[in-house]
């Protein structure tokens, strides 16, 4: 696998640890058995899936899939719509901080989580197991270069 695609890749292994943190954390939510630190705990947790870290990554990950785009690579739908999902993700991120501050139930909160965790876990499976494999088969050594010039760290 090529070097960039390894750190992305490292990247989706780091955050998969952050998101088991937040599963854990969600369970004591809606049985009640979350406290103040718990919850603050939670909502930074949810905080950090979207700060310039994340941001970063999903603008590296778009100049791959420029890349991939200006191959006659035979793109999977999945490919087509990571950008869609990262614009929708950043979107999602305000949202999700508002829910500190709503007056929904724990249960209502950690049922909306939940499904954002989905959404985000299908979309990093989509990435690891159709897009990285693809862009590491049909990108050549120029592609590589381009997308090195533009990564940010």
């Amino acid at each position: 696998m090529h070097p960039l695609l390894e750190e992305l890749h490292s990247y989706h292994h780091d955050l998969c640890t952050s998101i088991a943190q937040l599963r854990k954390l969600l369970a004591r939510f809606k049985d009640g058995s979350c406290d103040d630190a718990g919850r603050r705990e939670l909502f930074e947790l949810l905080a950090s899936l979207h700060g310039d870290a994340e941001a970063r990554h999903h603008r590296n990950e778009e100049l791959i899939r420029l890349q991939l785009l200006a191959t006659r690579a035979p793109l999977h739908q999945r490919v087509l719509e990571i950008e869609r999902d990262h614009q929708g993700f950043a979107r999602i991120a305000g949202q999700l901080a508002a829910l500190e501050q709503s007056g929904h139930t724990p249960e209502e909160i950690a049922s909306v989580v939940e499904d954002y965790l989905r959404h985000y876990h299908d979309h990093m499976d989509s990435e690891e197991n159709i897009f990285f494999p693809m862009a590491d088969e049909w990108l050549d050594d120029q592609h590589w270069q381009v997308v090195r010039q533009q990564w940010q760290h």
